[in-house]
């Protein structure tokens, strides 16, 4: 055996602990029966007594994956390929850690050597799909998760496939809330119709139009937008939407954001200017969503610094000028299949969708909100929200369903 082999081995093994000494079927039965830490330091003695042994190395690479250290798995397995360069797991396994460390190339060229020895395993099929997916290759991957499903119908398969269609396909949202305040303040009403179009892999279109009733005056608004993807993992959006003489929508609403995506991990940074009838309002908002692609779980985190300016009636030559902090915190679970379950809290402004001048100025609020999502397998989407809001002067409670439709 070469000295390089050895020494990788050796680099990625613990010293042996001491105690009784474990056999390889017994070492199986404990990483069976999930004592993992137990199973590890068996195999890890029986590689040091034999290093030639492949299959107790690639058990101390799995432990290692499965106890959260991939990092150290990585070295394991690359000695394996140096001994046995056609093992898949050991190519898995390497091309894993590469893409956990966004290094998408090196992971494409062991994923092609995988899938020119079993073009057919879901696994080497649904590791190729998410080098796509992650160098942004949205197309590409979606075949591939496609291919992976079919061979195998796992959820992990079809929550990938379906993750990846509902980024890319066209789709058309409606959405519609009704708000109810305490005291006096009579309740409003509010709908979103949006339909977005993919022109290419780097452009889409998107037109837009809302109607609402609230403080008793009927408004609407309408207008559209583009994105275009700079780079295979970065998109500019941009919008619009205006209806002069609006009293409680904006008269104009603009916007520009930059969303950066890497790995499973969504950053954007986005600048949206509102024009009002005697008021402006500018926003700054960072975000970040990480939705792993098989997880349960995913996350959400928003802050906005708001920049207002207004002129009082009573002296209109003058401009008084606030700012307000806004923090908002989304989360989802999968309790089934395909239902999911949300929550969230917000501090301050928790919507700038349907942004209104009551919440121009500092202003202050609490918002808990809880609902559900169901992803139909027709691409049909059903969300459902209700928001309770305490704030200064009158508190809210808002419901809302919406219905999104891929195609």
């Amino acid at each position: 055996m070469v000295f390089s082999l050895l020494l990788a081995t050796v680099l990625a093994l613990d010293p042996a602990p001491q105690g009784d000494f474990a056999t390889f079927a017994q070492a199986v039965e404990a990483a069976n029966e999930g004592r993992d830490a137990e199973a590890l330091a068996a195999f890890q003695r029986l590689a040091n007594v034999n290093p030639d042994d492949v299959d107790a190395r690639l058990w101390i690479a799995r432990l290692h994956v499965r106890m959260g250290h991939r990092d150290l798995a990585e070295p394991v397995y690359r000695s394996v390929l140096l001994e046995e360069p056609g093992d898949l797991e050991a190519m898995l396994g390497i091309a894993d850690a590469l893409l956990a460390r966004g290094e998408f190339d090196e992971a494409s060229e062991i994923l092609e050597r995988a899938e020119s020895l079993e073009p057919e395993n879901d696994e080497v099929l649904y590791s190729v799909g998410r080098a796509h997916l992650y160098s942004g290759r949205t197309p590409r991957a979606i075949t591939y998760f496609e291919r992976a499903y079919g061979v195998s119908p796992t959820d992990q398969h079809r929550m990938s496939l379906d993750g990846a269609r509902l980024a890319y396909l066209h789709r058309v949202e409606l959405r519609g809330s009704s708000e109810q305040f305490g005291g006096s303040t009579p309740d409003s009403q509010f709908g979103d119709l949006t339909v977005n179009i993919r022109l290419s892999d780097q452009w889409r279109v998107f037109g837009r139009g809302q109607a609402q009733r609230k403080f008793g005056i009927s408004e609407q608004r309408a207008g559209g937008g583009a994105e275009w993807r700079w780079k295979q993992t970065t998109i500019l959006r941009g919008h619009a939407l205006v209806m002069p003489d609006n009293v409680v929508m904006p008269e104009g609403d603009y916007l520009g954001e930059l969303q950066y995506t890497y790995l499973d991990a969504t950053w954007s940074g986005s600048v949206r200017h509102f024009d009002f009838t005697g008021a402006r309002a500018t926003v700054i908002s960072p975000a970040i969503q990480w939705t792993p692609a098989a997880s349960r779980v995913a996350v959400g985190l928003r802050y906005a610094l708001s920049i207002s300016e207004s002129r009082p009636a009573s002296d209109p030559l003058t401009t008084d000028v606030a700012t307000s902090h806004s923090l908002q915190l989304q989360g989802a679970y999968r309790l089934r299949r395909r239902v999911w379950v949300q929550g969230g809290y917000a501090a301050g402004v928790e919507d700038f969708e349907n942004y209104s001048i009551d919440r121009i100025g500092d202003f202050r609020a609490n918002t808990l909100s809880g609902g559900f999502r169901i992803d139909l397998p027709t691409l049909t989407g059903v969300v459902g929200n209700y928001e309770r809001q305490w704030r200064t002067g009158a508190d809210m409670n808002r419901f809302s369903l919406s219905l999104q439709q891929r195609f």
